[in-house]
């Protein structure tokens, strides 16, 4: 069975250790953003055959997924992400709950998420499965207050194309790609605001000790 690259840069990662991402990996990520919010979705080389792309209504609890969105507040809020990267943590009849991951410093993403692997949902073969994962386990303690600037809620009706699916393999790899796409703020600005949100967070905690 042909592989994904994510899955292919995942494998690499694994046996290399941390590496930067390659020039075609990064064109051919590209490419497939563009498709995605196109709906193009039957242009998608065959040979790419992991990625898994859903109806706004079929996404899973402790999956993650990418896709373009347009705020219903836009106009109210100092800056947003147009293609998040979520962690799906509620659902609701008109949306759902999760952790765009967008939002912290790089470094950061990957440190956060090694911390959430301890809820990974395992296969027979100790494959990652999903995330068992909620909003008060996260917000019980100051130990994963990284998902304080992340957390969002997406509504279905502003979702501006259809949903991909990131394989649980291949999130340590998606973690790492620059693909935010911040409106209204530049990247360094967004996440010095979820560094300062992140201090406020501990800082509650520790008032409370």
């Amino acid at each position: 069975m042909a592989t994904s690259k994510l899955t292919t840069l995942a494998e690499q990662k694994k046996t290399l250790g941390h590496k930067t991402m390659s020039q075609d990996a990064t064109v051919w990520l590209q490419t497939k953003i563009a498709e995605l919010k196109k709906g193009q979705i039957s242009q998608i080389p065959s040979t790419i055959n992991r990625e898994k792309f859903r109806q706004m209504n079929q996404f899973r609890l402790g999956m993650m997924y990418c896709f373009y969105y347009d705020p219903k507040t836009k106009a109210d809020l100092p800056y947003w992400d147009r293609f998040p990267m979520v962690l799906v943590l509620e659902r609701y009849n008109d949306g759902f709950l999760g952790l765009n991951i967008h939002y912290l410093p790089v470094k950061w993403r990957v440190a956060f998420m090694t911390k959430l692997m301890r809820f990974a949902q395992l296969t027979p073969d100790d494959d990652i499965k999903r995330m068992r994962i909620s909003y008060d386990i996260l917000n019980a303690t100051k130990r994963y207050a990284e998902f304080k600037p992340c957390l969002k809620r997406y509504l279905h009706g502003h979702i501006r194309s259809r949903l991909l699916m990131i394989q649980p393999n291949e999130w340590d790899v998606a973690t790492m790609l620059p693909i935010q796409q911040f409106r209204g703020a530049k990247p360094q600005e967004v996440w010095r605001d979820s560094v300062q949100e992140w201090k406020d967070h501990i800082a509650h905690f520790n008032q409370e000790d």
